[in-house]
C-alpha cells in the first residue's frame, strides 16, 4: 500500500452501511478513513430479530460495535466527530471534521436520516428501551396481535395503520391534537380508529408497551406505539457540493451507488429505498467495489 497522505476514500457514517464499506474497501487495500460522529439510528436498536444470522436477535450497539473492530483490524481509520463541511477539489474532496482537513479522491455519503419523533422529552430514550417504534418492518411481528397505536396526522400516517394490520386487527391512529391531513372517514376504515384529541400524558408500561391518556378522557393501556411523524434524510452536506436530491431529500444512485457526482457514492438511509441495515450493508459493498474500480481506472493500481 502506498504512503500517500490523500486517502483513497472517506466514508461519511458510522453505520451498519458505513462500516460495511470500510471492510470491503480496507480488504480491497484501500486507505480509507470513517468520520463519525457516534450517533447511528442504528445504535438505537434494543435488539433487531430480523437480521440474518443473528436468531435470537442483536443489538444494534452491539452490532456496530462488532463492526467498528472488524473494520480496525484490516487498518480502517476513524475520525470521531461530525463532518462539518465537504468541498470539491479538482481530483477529488476535502472534509473538514473536528478541527481536521481530510482530503481523498472518492466519498461514500452514509450520513442516514432521523426520524421526527413525538415532542416528548423522552421520546429518544423510549425508542432505545423499545417502547416507542418507528419500523413495523423491523418489528411488527414481535406485536403479535396486541393494541398498536400509529402517531401521525397524515395519509403516511394511515399507510403505517394499514400495514401493521398483518399483525393485529387492533389499530389506532392519533394525531396527538393536530389537524388531520386527508383522513376522510373514507379513508379510515374498520378496523382501524381515529383519536384527534391532545395527549394528556404518556407513561411507559411493561417492557415494550406505553400508557396513552388523552384530554377527553380516552384511556389507550399497554399499547404498541409507532411513530409516523415522518424522517429527514441527513443529505445537506451532499446537497452543498452539487449532489442531486429527490423530492424527499434522498439521494437517488445508480445500481453502483453512484451519484450525479463523480466519485461520490451514496449509500444506506440517507438513499432512496428501503431502510434496513441489511440493504444499507449491501449498499456498502456495492459502493466499496465500485469505488475500488473507479479508482482504479482513474489513477492505477492502489
Amino acid at each position: 500500500m502506498r504512503h500517500n497522505p490523500i486517502y483513497d476514500c472517506i466514508v461519511v457514517g458510522g453505520g451498519p452501511a458505513g462500516l460495511a464499506a470500510s471492510v470491503y474497501l480496507a480488504r480491497l487495500n484501500r486507505r480509507v478513513v470513517v468520520v463519525d460522529e457516534g450517533n447511528s439510528r442504528a445504535s438505537l436498536i434494543p435488539r433487531s430479530y430480523n437480521h440474518p444470522a443473528f436468531p435470537d436477535g442483536v443489538p444494534g450497539q452491539a452490532l456496530l460495535d462488532r463492526m467498528h473492530e472488524q473494520a480496525s483490524r484490516y487498518g480502517v481509520e476513524h475520525v470521531a466527530g461530525r463532518a462539518d463541511l465537504l468541498e470539491r477539489l479538482d481530483d477529488g474532496f476535502r472534509c473538514i471534521s473536528a478541527g481536521q482537513s481530510i482530503q481523498s479522491r472518492a466519498i461514500i455519503c452514509a450520513t442516514g436520516l432521523v426520524d421526527v419523533l413525538p415532542p416528548w422529552p423522552d421520546a429518544t430514550e423510549l425508542v432505545r428501551h423499545g417502547n416507542l417504534r418507528v419500523c413495523p418492518i423491523c418489528d411488527g411481528y414481535e406485536i403479535n396481535g396486541a393494541p398498536v397505536v400509529v402517531i401521525g396526522n397524515s395519509r403516511r400516517a394511515m399507510k403505517e395503520a394499514a400495514f401493521l394490520l398483518s399483525f393485529t386487527d387492533d389499530v389506532t391512529v392519533v394525531t396527538l391534537g393536530a389537524e388531520p391531513e386527508g383522513l376522510s372517514p373514507a379513508v379510515i376504515k374498520p378496523p382501524i380508529r381515529l383519536v384527534t384529541a391532545q395527549l394528556a400524558r404518556h407513561r411507559p408500561v411493561s417492557e415494550d408497551r406505553i400508557a396513552l391518556e388523552f384530554l377527553d378522557g380516552t384511556m389507550l393501556e399497554a399499547v404498541a406505539v409507532y411513530s409516523a411523524l415522518g424522517c429527514r434524510p441527513q443529505s445537506l452536506l451532499a446537497r452543498a457540493i452539487g449532489v442531486r436530491l429527490d423530492e424527499e431529500g434522498r439521494i437517488p444512485t445508480d445500481q453502483h451507488q453512484r451519484t450525479n457526482v463523480r466519485r461520490f457514492y451514496a449509500i444506506g438511509d440517507v438513499v432512496t429505498g428501503l431502510n434496513q441495515m441489511g440493504v444499507a450493508m449491501a449498499q456498502g459493498e456495492i459502493a466499496a467495489v465500485a469505488a475500488h474500480n473507479d479508482l482504479t481506472e482513474a489513477f492505477g493500481d492502489p
